[in-house]
């Protein structure tokens, strides 16, 4: 039994060692790590390349009330991206502290995500993170609710999945680490159309902090302002990320 055991581990041990690169952001020029990050800033602020774009970056915000609702127990009724770049997660809900960590996970999913891709890029994960996000994007799937949903999912993911099969180790880096500067900035313009949204009152009745706020004692200002304080440290670990790259 201990040498089954064993056996195991060391298998485990080898298969991490055979998905791990050596490409990373250390090893890259200081000009390839900035340039595929502006690359990434780029597709999330040009008006045309962000209505392409923008669409991972919703499934992403839904991704992470799909996650959050499945740690909390909750029955997923299905995924809807629509064509404006919003979209809806519908599930069951039955406490009030389980539906408000599923109603908060959307705005910070994406920026979270951005964080873990550049750590990934960083420590040699990427090969890795690109099947994570494969897996991830076929539990989207199983609970598409619209066509649309379904092509954006399904573009996305086998773009990834190509990459990470058929890919060197110095384009799985430079993609996990371009796609993590479009979620971070994808997330912070999420951000500030829900805090604009807030001060101006116009459509607030749909803003995810609104209704946790209708839901709990805490006020939806307090909501928002988590989400910035998270967002806004997701953006500071990758900003660091490319002034080390670049000394």
């Amino acid at each position: 039994m201990a040498e089954s055991s064993g056996g195991v581990t060391d298998g485990v041990r080898d298969w991490f060692a055979d998905v791990r690169v050596d490409e990373t952001l250390a090893t890259m020029p200081s000009s390839v790590v900035l340039g595929f990050a502006l690359a990434g800033v780029v597709l999330a602020v040009y008006g045309p390349a962000w209505r392409l774009a923008g669409y991972p970056v919703t499934l992403v915000h839904e991704l992470g009330h799909v996650v959050a609702a499945l740690t909390a127990g909750f029955r997923l009724r299905g995924v809807t991206v629509r064509g404006d770049l919003s979209g809806a997660t519908n599930f069951w809900s039955h406490s009030t502290p389980g539906t408000l960590w599923t109603m908060w996970w959307g705005y910070p999913a994406p920026a979270v995500l951005g964080w873990g891709l550049v750590w990934a890029a960083t420590q040699g994960w990427a090969r890795l993170a690109l099947g994570v996000l494969v897996v991830c994007l076929a539990l989207v799937f199983l609970l598409s609710r619209s066509w649309l949903t379904v092509a954006v999912v399904l573009t996305t993911g086998v773009a990834f999945g190509l990459v990470g099969w058929y890919g060197s180790e110095w384009l799985c880096t430079v993609v996990v680490y371009a796609f993590a500067w479009l979620l971070t900035v994808g997330a912070v313009r999420g951000l500030w159309a829900v805090v604009r949204t807030h001060t101006t009152g116009r459509g607030v009745q749909q803003s995810d902090a609104y209704l946790m706020g209708r839901r709990s004692a805490v006020p939806g200002g307090v909501w928002l302002l988590t989400f910035v304080l998270v967002i806004g440290a997701c953006v500071w670990f990758n900003v660091a990320s490319v002034v080390t790259a670049l000394d």
